[in-house]
């Protein structure tokens, strides 16, 4: 009889566990109550960890084409050529600065310096905290290490990358957010498994199976744009290549590890299509923080320059 308790006593505990999935409702944040203070110029930040550039030109995105059609985009973009891991690769994007400045080298975080060169969220709190930013990420990190310091809205972590992406679509289509982060990892998680490279069918349904999870969320922010006269800046980047081996860590010199893509696209984009340089990945706050008419201090100094859109 002891058992027979144990035994359900058990599955109890496991149904418990199992069933503390992080809610995908969107729980919106509360706007100003001056009207004047609500935005139409706004972000989506999207980040596919461990997404190579020839393997997404390889493989079907109908999405990411989409962005990039009406985008702009580069095939190279310079993400360093040091420290070829994911914690100095998004530190990099979001803080407009190289290593040697916001100090991650590594997925440890301890010698970051995020209090002298902050996430370009941190900048924005600065100009106004009416602006409403929502980071909504597979990567746990991401929160818990780059943004921690700043002051954001909606924060949440997922275990899969589909969790994410309709978490994120329930909040595009329901609040009015300023400003989102996203962050995708199957990408990665499969080419460490199977290898980083555009010859190996499971990297490239890994990163076609993350272009499917943006179809709703991109048509969520179509018909805002369409609906509430919004104007999105879309940036859709990654951290890192890697090697057909599954690697991608301590080959600073490697193209297929350092040589990434990245997505710029607003309403109006002038000069659509294959960018004539490649910005490096430290362009990408201060485009961000240009599109939300955020002025660069020079006293930031920053590492990038905004794209021209």
């Amino acid at each position: 009889m002891n058992r027979i308790i144990y035994f359900f006593s058990l599955l109890a505990v496991l149904h418990f566990f199992g069933s503390c999935q992080k809610s995908i409702q969107a729980d919106c944040p509360q706007l100003c109550d001056n009207d004047s203070l609500q935005h139409q110029r706004k972000v989506l930040l999207i980040g596919i960890d461990g997404c190579r550039s020839d393997a997404m030109m390889r493989a079907h995105t109908p999405n990411l084409d989409r962005l990039m059609q009406a985008g702009k985009y580069s095939l190279s973009v310079n993400r360093g050529d040091l420290y070829t891991l994911s914690g100095p690769g998004w530190s990099s994007m979001l803080t407009g600065v190289w290593p040697d400045k916001h100090g991650v080298t590594d997925n440890q975080y301890e010698t970051s310096n995020y209090t002298n060169y902050p996430p370009f969220l941190c900048r924005v709190n600065t100009k106004s905290y009416c602006y409403k930013i929502a980071s909504i990420v597979h990567y746990k990190d991401f929160n818990d290490q780059i943004i921690q310091s700043c002051q954001s809205d909606v924060v949440l972590d997922y275990k899969e990358d589909a969790f994410v992406a309709e978490s994120a679509t329930n909040y595009l289509k329901n609040c009015e957010l300023d400003i989102m982060i996203l962050h995708f990892d199957q990408v990665d998680y499969v080419g460490h498994r199977c290898g980083f490279h555009p010859d190996i069918p499971n990297y490239l349904n890994a990163i076609e199976s993350t272009d499917a999870l943006l179809g709703p969320l991109m048509d969520a922010l179509y018909d805002r744009e369409i609906n509430n006269n919004e104007d999105w800046l879309v940036v859709v980047s990654t951290d890192h290549g890697g090697k057909i081996d599954g690697s991608h860590s301590n080959q600073p010199y490697d193209p297929e590890v350092t040589r990434v893509f990245s997505i710029f696209r607003n309403k109006n984009t002038l000069d659509t299509g294959l960018m004539p340089y490649d910005p490096p990945i430290v362009a990408i706050a201060p485009t961000i923080l240009e599109h939300l008419d955020i002025a660069v201090d020079s006293s930031w100094n920053l590492d990038g320059q905004a794209v021209e859109m």
